[in-house]
């Protein structure tokens, strides 16, 4: 795979955080664009689940008029829209239970405080790898809490080796 971690197999879908694209700035930048041209070049469509889209979708003043940045990804098809999560799946919201309590020890807060966006991370990978219809997830976010915790909380639920963390900035640097 071009300028990522060889731990990450190929056939993983990628999972991503707000704070990657945010990170990126407007659809005019040398980082958005090279973001766009890393998921083009190794076939990747980055999957976000419905809260991060939510995230994302609330600033079109300040990018392309008329289209935000991650809908104009969306429309090139370099980014997906996750279906909403299953709440009644018990590995799902097992996962997302996990990972808040992970986020809010490792960064000493309320598990109140903790983003749902964050645990919405960790839904989506266990909903992709419990469906049976991928056999590898890299969830890809700046937040080195919620990437360890979604790490921690799919292998505690048997998927060893089926997930890895890759910090969004370390990309947008390797990729830059």
């Amino acid at each position: 795979m071009d300028g990522t971690n060889e731990s990450i197999p190929e056939n993983a879908v990628w999972v991503a955080d707000s704070g990657v694209f945010i990170a990126c700035g407007r659809q005019q930048r040398n980082k958005y664009t090279a973001l766009e041209r890393f998921a083009q070049r190794n076939e990747i469509t980055f999957v976000i689940p419905r809260r991060v889209y939510e995230e994302l979708g609330g600033a079109p003043d300040r990018s392309t008029p008329g289209q935000t940045p991650v809908n104009s990804a969306i429309s090139n098809e370099w980014v997906t829209v996750a279906d909403e999560l299953d709440y009644t799946n018990p590995t799902v919201s097992s996962v997302m239970d996990d990972v808040r309590s992970f986020i809010a020890r490792e960064s000493n807060r309320s598990e109140d405080n903790i983003e749902k966006a964050d645990t919405a991370l960790g839904g989506v990978a266990a909903h992709l790898l419990d469906s049976e219809n991928t056999s590898a997830i890299c969830v890809l976010t700046t937040d080195d809490d919620a990437g360890n915790g979604v790490v921690t909380a799919i292998e505690a639920h048997g998927f060893d080796g089926q997930i890895t963390f890759k910090d969004g900035f370390e990309l947008i640097s390797e990729i830059t």
